[in-house]
């Protein structure tokens, strides 16, 4: 019997509400890292299990990374849009200082520990928490009108595409509201690419985006749709018009949660759920056989 597969995952980025990271759970699991924070858990996990390890930075975290030397006040005046210049310096009182990217990807990127390259994307609607980049916490920080610049995101998200060609990793993909630009530069950066696969994670975009940019310029076997319960079932009807256009040789599974802190029973049943609507709404068969579907899809992914 096939097990799930969580294809994008997490673990906790602060102290607060960290857990035990569990590595020989039933779930075969590609947790993504975000940044430096998370990563650092990450690499230390041992090999065995079923767990694989993503290498990114997410937009999310994008800010906290300079290109080449730079003191903290310039970095942080260059890459972050506000209009409120008291917001801004009460946030450059409590971000840390840049690390520089290429400093960063020279220590930390090792081929034998990475699967994937991942996450990695751009958000056109992110802000920054008022406490300068967010944490999991009981009590999340108030959001500023802080954003990132696209630039500087767009700056990031190509460094670790050619990332991927040139350790020829698959990518998972963090796309809001840049679904145009975001396709645009995977279509220049990574189609030449033939090993790199691509995973659009908890895609947002339109189905007619999805139909005529994605399906039509990348081949099915190199593009992936990893579905998670908590964004793309939020309307059935939304989720139906998106499922409807996925070959069936192209879907993954995910939570899109930090699996050290959200209990094993409410991850299967995401993964489940998620499940079953695929073979209701593709007349995939039992659940079992969803769950074939997916195992197989991932292995050919993370291949």
């Amino acid at each position: 019997m096939s097990r799930f597969v969580d294809a994008h995952c997490h673990v906790s980025s602060g102290d607060e509400l960290r857990g035990e990271l569990e590595v020989e759970g039933p779930t075969l699991r590609c947790v993504m890292s975000n940044n430096g924070f998370d990563w650092g858990r990450l690499k230390s996990v041992a090999d065995e299990g079923r767990l694989r390890r993503g290498f990114g930075i997410h937009p999310w975290y994008c800010h906290l990374y300079s290109f080449g030397e730079t003191d903290k006040r310039s970095h942080y005046e260059s890459v972050l849009v506000w209009k409120d210049d008291e917001a801004f310096e009460s946030l450059l009182e409590r971000l840390p200082e840049p690390v520089p990217l290429e400093e960063y990807i020279s220590r930390e990127f090792d081929p034998s520990k990475v699967d994937v390259v991942g996450e990695i994307g751009l958000d056109r609607l992110f802000r920054l928490p008022e406490n300068g980049y967010y944490v999991h916490s009981k009590n999340p920080a108030p959001l500023s009108r802080v954003k990132v610049k696209i630039s500087h995101q767009m700056a990031v998200f190509e460094r670790f595409l050619r990332l991927a060609c040139a350790s020829r990793k698959p990518i998972s993909i963090h796309d809001v509201k840049c679904h145009g630009v975001l396709f645009e530069t995977c279509v220049r950066e990574i189609l030449p690419c033939q090993e790199v696969k691509v995973c659009l994670h908890s895609y947002t975009g339109s189905p007619q985006t999805l139909r005529e940019c994605w399906l039509r310029r990348f081949p099915e076997d190199r593009l992936f749709l990893s579905v998670s319960k908590y964004i793309n079932f939020r309307t059935e009807s939304t989720a139906e018009q998106l499922l409807k256009l996925i070959p069936p040789g192209c879907i993954l599974t995910e939570t899109d949660f930090p699996v050290d802190i959200e209990r094993e029973d409410d991850l299967q049943n995401q993964l489940e759920y998620t499940c079953r609507q695929l073979a209701k709404i593709l007349q995939l068969g039992a659940l079992d056989q969803v769950k074939a579907l997916v195992y197989d899809n991932y292995h050919r992914f993370i291949a």
